[in-house]
This record gives C-alpha cells, sequence and structure tokens, in this order.
C-alpha cells in the first residue's frame, strides 16, 4: 500500500495539558499523536477494544481541530510510507529538545504514543539502534494494550504501562502477577486500592518512570468515555 503525505515541520508536540503539567517537576515533555486505530487505512493499535476506539480522546482538546487532525493522518502516513526517514526525523527532534530542556535546567521526556500503540522499541534507526538507545540520556514513556511487548526486556529508559480495557482482563491477570504497573479508567473517583494494589493518581502528571513498582495508575473517565458502560470504564 503507498501512503501520500507531505513533509512534516514538526512531529513532537508540546501543548497538550498533560505535558504541560510536567513543568512542576522540571521536566520539558513532548508527545508524538498519530492517528489512531484505523482512521489511517491500517490498524496502528493493535490491541485497541472497540470500546477504546470508541471513547479515543483523539478527538479532545485541540484534537477536535480539523488541521490537527489532518497533521496527524499525514504523520500517520509518513511513518506508514516511509519508516526510516521518519525515524530520522523524529530522533534529530528528539536531541533538540534534549539539548534546550538542558539548557533551561530541565530533564526531558518523550511520549512516543499518544494516540497509537507501535512497539517502537523494534524500530530501528539506520546506525541499527532504536531511538532508547540512541538517546540514552532521554527518558521515554508509553502506555499499551500489547502484553506481547512486555515478553522482551526493555531498553532501560522506556516506562512503558500496560492498560485495561474491556477485553483484555486475562493479559491483565496475567501481568499483575509481575511487577508491570497496570493503568485503569475508573468512572468518577480513585478507589485507595484496586485488585489488590495500591492506586495512584495517573492524571497529576505522565511521568510514568517515576512511579514505584507493583501500582495501579488510576486516570479518571473524561470526553466520551465518562458516559460509556460498557466494561472499559470501572465503577468502584
Amino acid at each position: 500500500m503507498k501512503f501520500k503525505y507531505k513533509e512534516q515541520k514538526k512531529l513532537l508536540g508540546s501543548g497538550t495539558y498533560k505535558m504541560s503539567k510536567s513543568k512542576k517537576f522540571k521536566y520539558l515533555s513532548e508527545i508524538l499523536h498519530l492517528a489512531p486505530y484505523t482512521r489511517s487505512g491500517v490498524n496502528i493499535c493493535a490491541s485497541a477494544s472497540p470500546i477504546c476506539a470508541d471513547v479515543c480522546l483523539v478527538s479532545s482538546g485541540r484534537g477536535q481541530m480539523n488541521s490537527v487532525q489532518k497533521s496527524r493522518l499525514n504523520k500517520t502516513h509518513y511513518i506508514l510510507g516511509n519508516r526510516t526517514e521518519f525515524l530520522k526525523q523524529l530522533d534529530n527532534e528528539i536531541k533538540l529538545s534534549y539539548r534546550r530542556a538542558k539548557n533551561k535546567g530541565f530533564k526531558y521526556t518523550c511520549r512516543l504514543n499518544g494516540t497509537s500503540d507501535l512497539p517502537f522499541e523494534r524500530y530501528r534507526l539506520e546506525n541499527g539502534k532504536n531511538l532508547m538507545d540512541n538517546n540514552p540520556h532521554v527518558q521515554f514513556i508509553d502506555y499499551t494494550k500489547i502484553k506481547n511487548r512486555f515478553k522482551n526486556k526493555l531498553p532501560k529508559n522506556y516506562s512503558l504501562t500496560f492498560s485495561l480495557s474491556e477485553i483484555n482482563k486475562q493479559d491483565t491477570n496475567a501481568l499483575l502477577k509481575t511487577n508491570t504497573n497496570i493503568a485503569v479508567v475508573f468512572r468518577n473517583k480513585l478507589p485507595k486500592k484496586y485488585r489488590g494494589r495500591k492506586v495512584i493518581d495517573g492524571d497529576k502528571h505522565d511521568l510514568r518512570h517515576l512511579d514505584p513498582q507493583k501500582i495501579i495508575v488510576g486516570l479518571t473517565a473524561k470526553g466520551k468515555a465518562k458516559k460509556d458502560f460498557r466494561g472499559f470504564v470501572q465503577d468502584v
């Protein structure tokens, strides 16, 4: 399949509300937003549940703007059509942002899957390294619904949190027996404990690498998810 795309001046952004919260902790945080699920013609969220796809936050905030949607679709066609060049540009942006953060006395974090679920740890630059190994001083952060991503050893600077949905409870049960942190969406308020684990407020920031191990990252329902009662959002 051939993909048409235009050159993209900037792949990463820091303008989301949650990313801005990182500044309180002396972090500059950026995020990559693609067109999720099958909106590009290819499913880039392999283990997305039907409800997850339906209530996706891709259309919240600035994502409601047509220009933003077009940009995210273009970026998706870019990585699907020319992954080598996409990764090269992304790597350059990460290096520039890291230096900018360092000059300001900040640390730098990058979330690659803002509205996607791609195994970036397996994607190689022209030098044979992935983005994490090529940027050892940068902290990478992501959520995923793909259990198999935890099978292999992840780069030390890549913090990956598993996300509960209405169809992956078996995978969640298996990962609860490990040190893997699980993100869970709750409807109104966060419980103190869930499935025997302590619940922390994951809406305070997105710096998941700062979380202790074996906890539940509690997220409150937003957007369309607030009125969804099909199992994606947990009621306690």
